[in-house]
């Protein structure tokens, strides 16, 4: 070998070493500033304290991005908590990915595969049936491979799913919760679904016409810093959903890995702080209207209790629950 090549190689070599120490030490940084609170009891059950009449898209509902990815690899772990700890935090939204792999269908993120399909379905169904005064969203967007069946069938045959009546983004827009209680709201991101279970939900772009759930995602903006995303990304999506927008809106609270390196800890340990404090002062806001589902990266007690509190601003808690909540929104908010 020649001594420019060795050269050459020394270098390359320094190089992805230095990367690996600053990817290790920005992981023991970002994992040190995890929380792992555990919530009251009175969390599971948030929703029994919500009127019945209130429609189910002006109800503001904590969500999980990529839920069921724990346990992945560093680069691909956006939450650190299990279904049924997601669920009794208070998380009522779930974005799902599914992959098949050697028949088996689970859940995944990026390259990297994780839970079965099939333990999350059965936390699920588990909730609903000890607590059939809440109600759940279950997002299905990406697949990988032909997952897309299976997973149908596997949902319809396993949760107690709502069936809509009618033109979907009426039927959702007019959906109140006392109607949903004990039951999934299932949308679906691919055409296949044309059965009344699925509810067409739009993708990234908001291009589908008679969507009954909006999503809005650029990848550029959430690849900004925490304070660019918050100011440009935030209201650019709000705006969207403005323009003509109906059905549910979620909200994308989470920041990209755009360089695939630091990581969803890293990157989410640089914003947490930011966007408890857009939650928060969301009670303030003119946009708090049509503050519906707020989806976050490593929910925890105290992040959705931040996010349920603009319930009572809109006048949703029921007259005799409005302490009760209030004692829950203080006891998991100073976790």
């Amino acid at each position: 070998m020649s001594k420019k090549r060795k050269i050459t190689i020394t270098c390359i070599s320094a190089v992805l070493l230095v990367i690996l120490c600053v990817v290790g030490v920005l992981a023991i940084v970002a994992n040190s500033q995890n929380d792992k609170s555990q919530p009251t009891k009175e969390l599971s059950q948030w929703m029994s304290m919500i009127k019945d009449e209130t429609l189910l898209k002006t109800v503001v509902i904590p969500g999980a991005h990529d839920a069921g990815t724990k346990g992945l690899p560093y680069l691909a772990e956006t939450q650190d908590r299990n279904t049924a700890d997601m669920l009794a935090c208070g998380i009522r939204y779930l974005d799902l990915r599914v992959s098949k792999k050697n028949g088996e269908l689970k859940i995944y993120h990026g390259p990297f595969k994780g839970v079965t399909l099939d333990s999350v379905i059965e936390d699920i169904a588990k909730f609903i049936q000890a607590y059939p005064t809440e109600a759940l969203i279950l997002d299905f967007q990406h697949f990988d491979g032909d997952a897309e069946q299976d997973t149908q069938a596997k949902v319809t045959a396993a949760l107690p799913v709502v069936k809509a009546q009618g033109d979907f983004v009426e039927f959702v827009d007019n959906l109140t919760l006392g109607e949903i209680r004990g039951k999934c709201l299932i949308l679906w991101g691919r055409d296949s679904a044309d059965d009344e279970t699925f509810l067409r939900r739009n993708n990234d772009a908001g291009t589908v016409e008679q969507s009954a759930l909006q999503s809005y995602y650029e990848s550029s903006l959430n690849k900004k810093s925490s304070t660019a995303y918050i100011k440009t990304a935030l209201p650019h999506y709000i705006d969207m959903y403005k323009q003509g927008g109906k059905g549910l809106f979620v909200l994308q609270g989470q920041l990209t890995d755009g360089l695939f390196v630091f990581g969803p800890h890293y990157r989410e340990a640089t914003h947490n702080k930011n966007m408890n404090a857009y939650v928060k002062n969301l009670k303030d806001s003119a946009d708090l209207d049509i503050i519906n589902i707020i989806m976050r990266d490593f929910v925890s007690p105290h992040k959705n209790c931040l996010a349920l509190q603009l319930n009572l601003t809109k006048g949703n808690v029921k007259t005799e629950s409005i302490n009760a909540f209030q004692q829950m929104l203080d006891d998991n908010l100073q976790k």
